[in-house]
C-alpha cells in the first residue's frame, strides 16, 4: 500500500489548478507588440519577446536549477495526465513487488498501465520516494526507472514532464484532453515546418475557435520548459524553436487584423479567411485561384460596385501582412501589382455595365 497515494492528486492537486486558472483569468490578455520586430542576426537576440525579456529567461535557465527545491509528490502528481492514476499506482507497485516476473516483462505490464512514458517516470520517482517500500521493491522500481530511461527519447520524455501541468490548464480551457496538447508540445520540438504550417494543423486539430490557445499553450510550456529544472533541450536547441515562436506571435497579430478586416464587414466566413490567409502566404502567385475559393461566391451574389469594395478591402488585409511571413521572395510587389489589374479589370466591367443600363434607358426612350 502507498502512504497518501489516494489522497495525492485530490485537493492539494486541484487547489493548486483553481489557483492558476483564477490568475489566469485576472491577468489581461495582452497582445505581444514586439511580434513585428525585425529580426536580427542572433537566433536568441530576435526570438519571441515574451511575459518574461528573453534576457531575462536565460538568466534564469541555470539559477532556477539551485533556487527550486524537490517538488512535493502533489506537485509531481498534478503532471501525471494518465486517468485512474493512483488506483494504477499501486497496480505498478504491486508488479514490481512480484520478484518472479522478469524486468523487460514487467517494463511491458507497467507501460501497459501508463502508456505515457513521461506518466510513468513521475510514477516512478513518486514511489521511489515512499520511504515504507521494501529494499528488494526499491531496487526493482530502481531498475525499471534505468530501463524506462534507456528505452524512452529523452527530448521527449522530458519535454512531456515539463508541459504536463500547461496542458492541464490548456485543456480545461479548451476542452480537449491534456494528453493532446503535451504530444502537440513535444511535436512542436521536433518540427521543422514554417509558422503556416503550424497554423493549419492546429485549425485542423482543434478547430479554428482555439488557434489562439494552442499558441500560448506552446509558448508557456516552452518557456517554462526553458526554466526548468531539467530542459528537453539543450539553449541551442532551443534557438530556433523561439525564431518560431516568434514567427507565430508574427503570425497571430497578422491573423487578428486579416480577419478584423474581413469578417463582419462581408459575408466571409472566418474559416475561409484563414484559408485565404495562410494560401497567400504560402502561394501569392495563386492568388486568383485563392480569391476564387474564399470569395467568389460572393463576387458573384453583388453588384460591381460591391465587388470592387469586397477586392479593396482584401488588397488592404493583404497588402497590410508582414513581408517576413511569405514563404516568396518579393510577394507584397506581386500582390500589389496584381490586385491593381483586378481593379483595373473590375473598373472596365463596371463601365460597361453602365454603358450598358444606359444604352437600354436611351433605347425605352426613344
Amino acid at each position: 500500500m502507498i502512504p497518501g497515494m489516494a489522497s495525492l492528486g485530490g485537493r492539494a492537486a486541484q487547489a493548486r489548478l483553481s489557483r492558476e486558472l483564477a490568475a489566469e483569468r485576472q491577468a489581461p490578455a495582452i497582445d505581444n507588440q514586439e511580434d513585428s520586430r525585425e529580426p536580427g542576426s542572433n537566433l536568441l537576440q530576435h526570438a519571441v519577446q515574451s511575459s518574461d525579456d528573453l534576457a531575462q529567461v536565460m538568466a534564469q535557465f541555470r539559477r532556477r536549477q539551485f533556487e527550486l527545491k524537490s517538488e512535493s509528490a502533489s506537485d509531481l502528481f498534478e503532471r501525471v495526465l494518465e486517468d485512474d492514476a493512483p488506483p494504477k499506482a499501486r497496480q505498478l507497485l504491486a508488479l514490481t513487488a512480484d520478484r518472479r516476473l522478469p524486468l523487460t516483462m514487467l517494463l511491458q505490464q507497467v507501460s501497459q498501465l501508463f502508456a505515457d512514458d513521461s506518466d510513468l517516470a513521475l510514477i516512478l520517482t513518486l514511489l521511489l520516494r515512499q520511504r515504507d517500500i521494501h529494499s528488494e521493491t526499491r531496487k526493482r522500481l530502481l531498475q525499471l526507472e534505468q530501463s524506462l530511461r534507456e528505452r524512452a527519447n529523452p527530448k521527449r520524455l522530458q519535454a512531456g514532464i515539463n508541459s504536463a501541468l500547461k496542458a492541464r490548464l490548456y485543456g480545461q480551457r479548451m476542452a480537449v484532453r491534456a494528453s493532446v496538447l503535451r504530444e502537440n508540445y513535444r511535436d512542436f520540438l521536433e518540427s521543422e515546418g514554417n509558422a503556416a504550417d503550424h497554423y493549419e494543423q492546429w485549425i485542423a486539430l482543434y478547430g479554428p475557435e482555439h488557434r489562439h490557445s494552442v499558441l500560448g499553450f506552446l509558448e508557456e510550456s516552452l518557456l517554462t520548459d526553458i526554466q526548468g529544472q531539467d530542459p528537453s533541450c539543450s539553449l541551442h536547441e532551443f534557438g530556433p524553436l523561439l525564431v518560431l515562436l516568434g514567427q507565430l506571435k508574427r503570425l497571430r497579430s497578422a491573423d487578428r487584423l486579416f480577419v478584423g478586416t474581413l469578417v463582419g464587414h462581408f459575408d466571409v466566413s472566418e474559416l475561409d479567411c484563414l484559408a485565404l490567409l495562410l494560401g497567400i502566404l504560402r502561394y501569392p502567385h495563386a492568388l486568383d485561384d485563392l480569391l476564387q475559393q474564399a470569395v467568389g461566391p460572393i463576387l458573384l451574389q453583388v453588384d460591381v460596385q460591391g465587388r470592387a469594395s469586397l477586392l479593396q478591402c482584401v488588397r488592404r488585409a493583404c497588402l497590410a501582412l508582414p513581408e517576413q511571413l511569405f514563404a516568396e521572395d518579393h510577394a507584397l510587389l506581386y500582390l500589389a501589382e496584381r490586385f491593381t489589374q483586378l481593379a483595373d479589370s473590375s473598373f472596365a466591367i463596371e463601365v460597361l455595365m453602365q454603358r450598358h443600363r444606359y444604352g437600354l434607358h436611351k433605347a425605352q426612350q426613344g
